[in-house]
């Protein structure tokens, strides 16, 4: 906060302050702030700092020019007599209901709270550096994230727009071609007009040439019965254009689509596209691994996993690991479509390898859907382990906890409780789903 106080002298009125005295109740600049010390010791003023709130003894309340006397435990906060007023005006009474004591009687309590900070504080100025510089990090993260994420609508929205407007001048190319093929134009209206003066005037010159045809001239009179034929072909073309137009005009020519189809296709731009949040996203299996590749992601949050392959379990692991910063993480897995429920859901540290058809007993910590049971790899060593767990339906809600390193599933919206416990979290984990049959499917999806 930039400090814009300026020093209660009139002499010094326009010099910016430097500290403060609450006795005085008073904002001195460096000068003042020398002769205030020199005579009166036994205030307390203190220097103004720029990025802090000033504190000046005395309750911020509009209206409340009054010592700061009394302590609220419920909002951690000081404040006035006024504020502890059982009338509600202009700010008084926002304390009346809570807790409140005088300030001395917290003395003890805040001086041993004050310790504790100090130590808390010295231990975060240690690890603050890194903490930033691990935020500015992420905020760079987040700000890629954001731009990518734009320019990948933008990108859509201009090849949609690209296709309307290639479309539309189609469609205007069809109207104009349409309607030469079926109608006549303005040309030959011009044509027409200059036509009644010329049929008087071939007319004319016809029985003038009929009667002098044996005359000299031939190569003139032959000219002008050409002239004469030329006139009577466009007399006889804008009779047919009439006649055509008369046949033609029976004919409707409009633009399709009809009302629903329109309304259908503003609806469908309407509702285009969608701005996911779902962090539970089936990572695909690498390029270079073509050959491997047994499985397909598919879904508008790429949260729909198909088993495609006919040999052997397959697995995969979704892209974003878990939040260790989040104690708590819920995801569902839906069956959409299986043969024998030969499906293991749970979650895999960072090792898990996509290629490998023996994650159960080596990497990961696993629901069988078939019979409940469980399989992992160590430390628990699992291999058909029962849990007398219920026989899943269509879907498990799966929970694990960072705080108590479990695992846990909801079978049948039933909590069956910690099937895992201390699993190791020295590796970043992910939720995990491995397939056994072709074209058994999962979803997966986040749970509030």
């Amino acid at each position: 906060m930039e400090n814009r106080h300026k020093c209660f002298t009139e002499e010094h009125k326009d010099i910016d302050a430097i500290s403060y005295c609450p006795e005085c109740r008073n904002y001195m600049c460096n000068k003042c702030e020398k002769t205030h010390s020199s005579f009166l010791k036994n205030h307390h003023p203190y220097f103004l700092n720029k990025e802090e709130e000033i504190f000046t003894g005395y309750c911020k309340e509009k209206n409340h020019p009054i010592k700061l006397t009394y302590f609220c435990k419920i909002h951690n906060v000081l404040c006035c007599s006024a504020c502890l007023s059982k009338l509600n005006k202009e700010g008084d009474g926002q304390h009346k209901d809570c807790d409140v004591c005088y300030i001395e009687e917290i003395k003890d309590e805040k001086k041993n709270k004050l310790k504790e900070n100090i130590k808390l504080l010295e231990d975060l100025q240690n690890t603050f550096d890194e903490n930033i510089k691990i935020l500015k990090e992420i905020y760079t993260n987040i700000e890629k994230n954001k731009e990518d994420l734009k320019l990948i609508v933008q990108n859509i929205f201009t090849k949609i727009r690209n296709i309307i407007n290639e479309r539309e001048t189609i469609l205007l190319l069809e109207i104009e071609d349409i309607y030469k093929t079926k109608y006549f134009n303005e040309d030959l209206i011009k044509k027409g007009e200059k036509l009644p003066k010329q049929i008087k005037t071939s007319l004319e010159k016809g029985k003038l040439i009929d009667k002098e045809w044996d005359n000299k001239n031939l190569f003139s009179y032959i000219n002008d019965c050409i002239n004469i034929e030329n006139n009577i072909k466009n007399i006889n073309i804008i009779n047919e254009n009439i006649n055509n137009y008369k046949k033609n005009n029976k004919l409707k020519i409009e633009f399709l689509p009809k009302e629903e189809q329109f309304n259908n296709f503003l609806s469908t731009l309407n509702s285009f596209g969608k701005i996911s949040l779902n962090k539970f996203k089936f990572r695909e299996c690498p390029q270079n691994n073509n050959d491997n590749r047994k499985y397909s992601v598919t879904g508008n949050d790429k949260n729909i996993l198909t088993k495609t392959g006919s040999g052997g379990w397959m697995g995969t692991i979704c892209e974003s690991e878990l939040d260790k910063s989040i104690e708590e993480h819920k995801w569902k897995i839906k069956i959409l479509k299986t043969v024998r429920k030969n499906i293991m859901i749970g979650v895999a540290p960072i090792d898990f390898d996509i290629t490998s058809t023996n994650h159960y007993n080596s990497c990961g910590w696993y629901l069988y859907c078939q019979d409940s049971k469980l399989y992992s790899g160590p430390p628990f060593n699992y291999s058909s382990v029962n849990k007398n767990l219920s026989k899943v339906n269509d879907e498990v809600i799966v929970v694990f906890n960072f705080k108590k390193r479990t695992l846990k599933y909801i079978i049948n919206n039933e909590d069956k409780g910690d099937c895992y416990t201390d699993i190791p979290i020295d590796k970043p984990l992910f939720p995990a789903v491995l397939l056994d049959n072709t074209n058994d499917t999962v979803e997966i999806s986040e749970v509030e």
